[in-house]
């Protein structure tokens, strides 16, 4: 295979691995959730520790997302223009 499509395949790679990483910051924020709709941690470092998890997941999620979709458009680009 040539490089174009190696890339192709990481970038669709990318893709599901970014949405699986958005779907388990939401279920792990729903765990926390009380019975009013807040969430509730043990004590400070629990929490501390979830917001740089849980921010470094979601960022790096959209980093791999714009990424990926980069790849794909990339890829059609190049071959559609030759």
């Amino acid at each position: 295979m040539e490089d174009a499509e190696i890339a192709l395949m990481f970038s669709l790679l990318a893709i599901p691995v970014a949405i699986w990483l958005q779907l388990w910051v939401k279920s792990r924020r729903e765990k926390r959730k009380n019975v009013s709709g807040e969430e509730e941690f043990e004590n400070t470092t629990r929490a501390f520790m979830s917001i740089i998890i849980e921010g470094t997941a979601i960022v790096g999620g959209l980093i791999m997302i714009i990424m990926g979709s980069g790849g794909v458009i990339k890829y059609i680009i190049n071959f559609y223009m030759t």
